[in-house]
């Protein structure tokens, strides 16, 4: 569990970054609504110009999930060389739901002006469940929330959200089927391989860290109790009183 102290040093350390972080915020915000509005003015509020505004500002807040996705591990893999990506990922992953806001505005906007339910109850309870963790996941940012939560509990959550929020886009990306020539090519085909990319380096990241502990565990298994360098660390080699 995470103690007041750590608490209130993290929520120090967050002060002097709280006004970059309102303006990757406020930035990804803006920049989505621009998007949206352009889009609707050009291509009508209708359901034409709001799926294409969907798919225009979902792609916008991907970017920024995709680099807090990637950057814990890209510095597995490849190493160090990665860690100032890493260290962005609460920007970045707050960027993301900024952003997503206006994407979550228009699927209620599409709602409201269709005869009938634009996609399937399973894909409506799906696509909610992944807006539900964007936002568990940003509350959850917050230190002083976070230090409620256990420790296991919180990085149970964050792992879970982080990749059935990825599951979500790769699904979206990877259940078109490019009937549309070279519009659907160039809203899914970079995304759908980046989604992919992504899915395969996440994957190999946790490959190497369990293959981290078992070698850990394996080593520690192998330490000889009798050894000299074990009897050096011992107790009794430092004038404790051996156990009974």
């Amino acid at each position: 569990m995470v103690t007041r102290r750590q608490v209130l040093a993290s929520v120090a350390a967050r002060g002097t970054q709280a006004p970059r972080t309102s303006l990757w915020m406020g930035g990804a915000f803006l920049v989505g609504l621009i998007i949206a509005l352009i889009t609707l003015l050009h291509f009508g509020s209708g359901d034409r110009g709001t799926r294409i505004a969907l798919q225009l500002t979902a792609r916008w807040s991907y970017g920024f999930f995709s680099l807090a996705y990637l950057g814990g591990p890209l510095v597995t893999i490849f190493g160090s060389r990665f860690q100032p990506l890493a260290r962005r990922g609460r920007e970045l992953g707050l960027a993301f739901a900024s952003a997503h806001l206006t994407h979550a505005g228009l699927v209620v906007w599409i709602y409201h002006i269709s005869r009938t339910p634009p996609i399937g109850v399973f894909g409506a309870i799906f696509f909610s469940i992944a807006l539900g963790f964007t936002y568990l996941l940003a509350l959850l940012s917050i230190p002083t929330l976070a230090a409620r939560l256990p420790r296991w509990l919180w990085r149970a959550i964050l792992i879970v959200g982080m990749e059935f929020i990825a599951y979500a886009f790769l699904t979206d990306f990877l259940g078109h089927h490019f009937g549309h020539g070279l519009e659907d090519v160039i809203f899914y085909l970079p995304f759908t391989m980046v989604a992919v990319a992504a899915a395969l380096l996440r994957i190999t990241a946790y490959g190497i860290k369990l293959y981290r502990w078992f070698r850990s565990g394996s080593r520690r298994d192998k330490i000889d109790p009798l050894s000299p360098s074990q009897q050096a660390r011992s107790p009794a080699s430092r004038g404790a009183a051996p156990a009974p």
